[in-house]
């Protein structure tokens, strides 16, 4: 009996030690709470619904600023009043003429033919067109103003309407036997345009190489200029208007 009691007091005892053997290990067996941070916690805060979001419409946009609020925005310029508009600068004349003598040698071997004589006006000036064929295409001239307009050879005087008188002697000037061309048979007194400088264009006498024009100018000796153009031949004069 004794030795019974022994038995089962040794084996009470090695089942509290058991006991607390396990509590020991389950405590060292968890892990401490620096070895695995903890997840982190979201706070979702609730926000107010735009308006419109209930009903599904879209948003109504801002306005955006007129130009009149914008602080970058230019006044409008000025508007002129009526009937204050700036007035037109004066109109510059470019024409290279002048009111003295002009002449200029004829070619060799140049013998040609009046055939046509035209006016026509342009702007700042009228133009004369004296039209020439034949042998050669260098025609000379001598231009210059006169008092009186007198026929080549028999000195005649021939009226020729104007305030002044501008005379030019063509050379080169040949008979039909040395052209080989017609000379021109048309109107020997003509009118300018009405509103140019010229007044009257009178053929004066065809003699010893010369054909002689005179040209009525309107007001006063007003500047010209003579130039010589080829293909076809022509003696070109332009008086400013």
């Amino acid at each position: 009996m004794k030795h019974r009691a022994l038995n089962q007091r040794f084996a009470r005892r090695t089942v509290t030690l058991a006991a607390i053997a396990a509590v020991v290990v389950a405590g060292g067996c968890s892990s401490p709470d620096t070895d695995t941070p903890a997840a982190p916690t979201t706070t979702v805060t609730p926000t107010q619904a735009p308006q419109g979001a209930a009903t599904g419409t879209d948003l109504t946009p801002e306005p955006s600023p007129s130009p009149a609020e914008s602080p970058d925005a230019q006044p409008p310029a000025p508007v002129e009043p009526p009937g204050q508009a700036a007035p037109a600068p004066p109109a510059v004349s470019n024409f290279d003429g002048h009111a003295g003598p002009q002449s200029q040698a004829q070619g060799d071997g140049t013998f040609l033919s009046v055939t046509g004589v035209r006016t026509g006006q342009h702007d700042g000036y009228t133009r004369i067109v004296i039209d020439m064929d034949g042998q050669g295409n260098q025609p000379g001239y001598d231009a210059r103003y006169v008092d009186a307009a007198y026929e080549a050879g028999s000195g005649h005087l021939l009226p020729v309407e104007g305030a002044t008188i501008l005379q030019v002697n063509i050379s080169g000037w040949g008979y039909p036997f040395d052209t080989g061309v017609d000379p021109y048979a048309g109107p020997r007194t003509m009118g300018g345009p009405a509103s140019g400088s010229v007044a009257q264009v009178q053929l004066g006498s065809f003699y010893e190489g010369v054909a002689q024009i005179f040209v009525g100018v309107r007001n006063s000796d007003k500047p010209y200029r003579v130039s010589t153009l080829q293909n076809p031949t022509r003696v070109v004069i332009d008086i400013a208007d």
